[in-house]
């Protein structure tokens, strides 16, 4: 029977009904919800096919394509949102000057309220398109793969289809056509819950074979072995992941675990099939390359291999990294120079070579995924791997692995790759096993970009504009005259970041059409908008992985993977990287220089007792916190701190550990080591990892510290009475501090005693906008301040503890009473006290008021309340 006369039910289901499922989904508020809806049709749809006599397809896949259809392997749009609009106006002949084309033709531009695409066409598109629709899922896959085709160049033209599709589709259709052509179906529902809703099996299967049509036949025909559940030569498996590692968080790594590094290459995710000496080469999003040769005798690659693999090999599939090596340089390429190592040709000045570091299939058995599933761990992977062939260098060769015995063997490594400019380490649990598409599996990448003290920051001044894109300058005061040098672009602040920088510099701001740029500002061949004289500019703290060769801007290297740590509204232009200094840190003349630092012993030692390997060696000590400092003879001159135990966490850029110590026993503290119960404070000045992850544990759990800021201390006056605390030096506030300063403090940190003067009110208003402790105090805890502040009689508050339901909230009676403590809510709440009710109420309030467990009174109660200032009994006033 040919496949032609097979039925696919898929196929005949009705598009409209498939747009029904989704706006359900897209509507459904919980995830449950979500779920719930996509398994009943998925259910639904293996019913009616069970129900289908004859032969057939009973296959998902037509329709699974259609949910996921960033998963599409075999179409490919290449239409963002503009494009297709201009696409469809001139399918509509629409004149482009029109409003409605102008919707359409700068989406982004004039979609002020925050709707997608897809929405935007419809509405303008709703009287145009027919009424009712009969296409279905087949019909919907003709007309993508028609519209994939004319993208591929083949006719007919993109206008004449989409002109086509509108004399058919309906509005909610189209709606979700085009969510599918642009791939972004706003379901705020990720593949992994549409894979489950599916099949409990298939994202495992996806991730072993990037395939979903495989996918569905695999489920489908059900006739899979568990083992190599979706995994199959020349069909690419989704690679494991590994997660960043900064090298001052390495000590969390398990002591009892094994674990190797391998050197981290600046190049591809690249796997190699062969079986049968046929080689397939795939991306790691499973696209296919032909370049490198699918046999001995084509390709760049492959003719290289013929002899390098032992006699008994029969398939495999090799996971590894692919990169370009110039033989005349004797280098190894990188991203930033300018090259797709996976666009390679034969007249390149690089040539392909892969670097091997893990097996996933060999001779016909799959070793990916749990033990279970027949997986086999890291160190039995490898040893299969070391077996299978011969290095050939710079062609093919092993990763070159070090068994690591602690954290300082790993600390040494990352330096040792910081020295010679490496892209970074990985480390991984020998005892992993391979599971694709999966983070957290014991693989882990340390880079320099990963740590701060790690990576040499820059500091460059803003001297022009594009786009919202800044561009950033070094400054050349070498000569007679400064000169401004642009050294890269910049983007990707905060929209508060941005907003306050853009309020900042818009006064200052040239147009480059109206004036031309001076000749101190050097942009080369960077074609900007706006540029502004440095003198009103600001500074960036720009932090990069590394510096690459470039002859686009005004200096001959520009940034890579830059990013704005801080903008530096308090330094001065001419204190930033000067072009000299620039020359020192790209003095080697190569074509990639890296920003990375070897690790810090402080930096380490900070985090954990890790011993820096490479350090000269020193006698044997106590860390410093575990140190007793001696401080001397301190001459008490002040009792603010008389009797108090502090403990010193860190030291800060103007006074060390021990100056801090000095400062707290002239004022009478004692220091201690270790905070415990009796400890009064903390004080933190360098913010380090310690530090930090101590103010956010406290901050999530419920502190149980204050910690306050060593500018505090340094700053705190001689007095002969004991000091308190102000909410503007803490760090954390533990429960009872936070109760007593509510007394004395709004929740902004503004005095109700002291005068206000305006560097507090300065200090409001930061808090207002920051995410520092603020004093949040529950109405449990407000009624214990007014208790001791009131003794039970409070003459302000005294209606705190009641949730008032005032079905005319916009009364007199309902702000009056706000006023006065209470907490206005719906009749519905939960934790409603008392519904007020005037003697104008609706039966439905009445009506509703009943089924309430709450106290029904009239509005004669809040009259007495208000006129004797106090909480009276409810019992006079209750509605029956």
């Amino acid at each position: 029977m040919s496949s032609s006369e097979i039925k696919v039910p898929a196929d005949d289901v009705l598009f409209e009904d498939v747009c029904t499922m989704l706006d359900s989904i897209a509507k459904a508020k919980k995830k449950y919800e979500k779920n719930t809806i996509l398994t009943n049709y998925v259910d639904d749809f293996r019913l009616k096919v069970a129900q289908i006599n004859g032969p057939k397809d009973p296959s998902f896949y037509p329709i699974l394509r259609l949910l996921l259809p960033g998963l599409e392997r075999e179409r490919s749009y290449n239409l963002r949102e503009k494009r297709l609009g201009s696409k469809l106006v001139h399918a509509l002949a629409w004149d482009e000057k029109s409003s409605a084309s102008q919707k359409l033709l700068n989406y982004r531009a004039n979609n002020r309220n925050q709707k997608d695409f897809a929405t935007v066409v419809c509405e303008e598109l709703r009287y145009t398109v027919a009424e009712k629709s009969t296409l279905t899922i087949g019909n919907i896959n003709e007309i993508l793969d028609n519209i994939a085709n004319v993208e591929n160049g083949k006719p007919p033209t993109l206008e004449h289809v989409l002109t086509s599709v509108l004399k058919k589709i309906n509005v909610k259709q189209l709606k979700w056509l085009l969510r599918i052509i642009l791939k972004d179906m706003k379901l705020n529902m990720g593949q992994s819950r549409i894979f489950e809703a599916y099949d409990s099996e298939a994202e495992y299967i996806y991730d072993n074979c990037n395939d979903l049509k495989k996918v569905c036949e695999s489920i489908e025909k059900g006739n899979t072995r568990p083992s190599q559940m979706g995994v199959e030569i020349f069909h690419s498996i989704s690679p494991m992941l590994l997660s960043p590692l900064p090298i001052t968080k390495v000590h969390a790594l398990s002591s009892t675990k094994t674990y190797i590094t391998e050197e981290k290459y600046d190049g591809e995710r690249f796997q190699i099939h062969m079986e049968n000496h046929v080689y397939k080469y795939f991306t790691r999003r499973g696209y296919e390359r032909h370049n490198f040769g699918t046999n001995y005798d084509s390709g760049m690659l492959t003719p290289l291999l013929k002899n390098c693999f032992a006699p008994n090999v029969k398939s495999f599939v090799l996971d590894g990294e692919m990169m370009g090596w110039n033989e005349d340089e004797e280098e190894f390429g990188s991203k930033g120079m300018n090259f797709d190592v996976k666009a390679l040709k034969d007249n390149s000045e690089f040539k392909p070579s892969f670097c091997a570091f893990d097996i996933l299939y060999y001779n016909g058995v799959s070793l990916v995924g749990p033990q279970e599933k027949g997986g086999l761990p890291l160190i039995k992977r490898l040893e299969i791997l070391d077996e299978l062939f011969v290095d050939i260098p710079q062609v093919l060769f092993h990763s070159k692995r070090e068994t690591v015995r602690d954290h300082s063997d790993i600390v040494a490594v990352f330096n040792k790759s910081v020295d010679e400019e490496k892209e970074g380490i990985t480390i991984k649990d020998t005892e992993s096993y391979y599971l694709a598409n999966r983070r957290n599996g014991g693989w882990y990448k340390t880079k320099g970009e990963y740590t701060k003290s790690t990576i040499q920051d820059l500091d460059l001044v803003i001297i022009g504009k594009r786009s919202g894109r800044y561009y950033v300058a070094c400054l050349d005061n070498s000569g007679v005259s400064e000169r401004w040098l642009c050294m890269a672009g910049v983007g990707h602040l905060g929209a508060a970041v941005r907003g306050a920088l853009n309020s900042r510099l818009q006064p200052h701001w040239r147009r480059r059409a109206d004036h031309p740029t001076p000749e101190h500002l050097q942009f080369n061949k960077q074609h900007i908008e706006y540029w502004i004289p440095p003198e009103k500019s600001v500074v960036l703290q720009v932090r990069a992985s590394e510096l690459v060769k470039s002859d686009n801007y005004g200096t001959p290297y520009t940034l890579r993977f830059q990013r704005v740590v801080k903008v530096r509204y308090d330094k001065p232009v001419q204190d930033i990287l000067t072009l000299r200094e620039f020359e020192e840190i790209v003095a080697s003349d190569s074509k990639v220089v890296k920003l990375n630092k070897t690790i810090s012993e402080d930096s380490i030692d900070s985090v954990a007792n890790i011993p820096h390997k490479r350090r000269v060696k020193k006698p044997l000590q106590v860390a410093e916190q575990f140190r007793q400092q001696n401080t001397g003879e301190v001459v008490v001159k002040s009792k603010a701190l008389l009797g108090r135990k502090i403990c010193i966490l860190s030291d800060d850029v103007d006074c060390n550990k021990l100056e801090l110590i000095k400062i707290l026993e002239s004022h009478g503290g004692k220091h201690t080591e270790h905070y415990g119960a009796d400890t009064w404070c903390c004080v933190a000045g360098r913010q380090t990892y310690y530090v930090k992850n101590l103010i956010e544990l406290k901050a999530n759990d419920g502190s149980t510290l204050d910690i306050v800021s060593s500018a505090w201390l340094r700053n705190l006056p001689d007095s002969d009475e004991l000091c308190s605390l102000s909410p503007f030096d803490m760090l954390a506030v533990k429960k009872e501090t936070r109760l007593k300063m509510s007394i004395d403090f709004d929740r902004f940190g503004d005095s109700y005693t002291q005068l206000l003067n305006v560097e507090i009110l300065r200090k409001c208003f930061e808090k207002m906008e920051s995410d520092k402790p603020r004093i949040y105090l529950t109405t449990q805890e407000k009624l214990n301040v007014d208790k001791a502040l009131f003794a039970g009689s409070n003459p302000y508050s005294y209606l705190r503890c009641c949730f008032l339901a005032v079905p005319k909230s916009d009364s007199i009676y309902g702000i009056r009473a706000k006023m006065y403590g209470a907490n206005l809510c719906d009749m519905n709440n939960e934790n409603v006290t008392h519904v007020v009710l005037s003697k104008m109420a609706s039966k439905e309030d009445k009506m509703a008021a009943k089924t309430c467990e709450a106290f029904v009174v009239s509005e004669e109660w809040l009259d007495t309340c208000f006129r004797e200032g106090r909480h009276v009994s409810e019992n006079s006033f209750l509605i029956h």
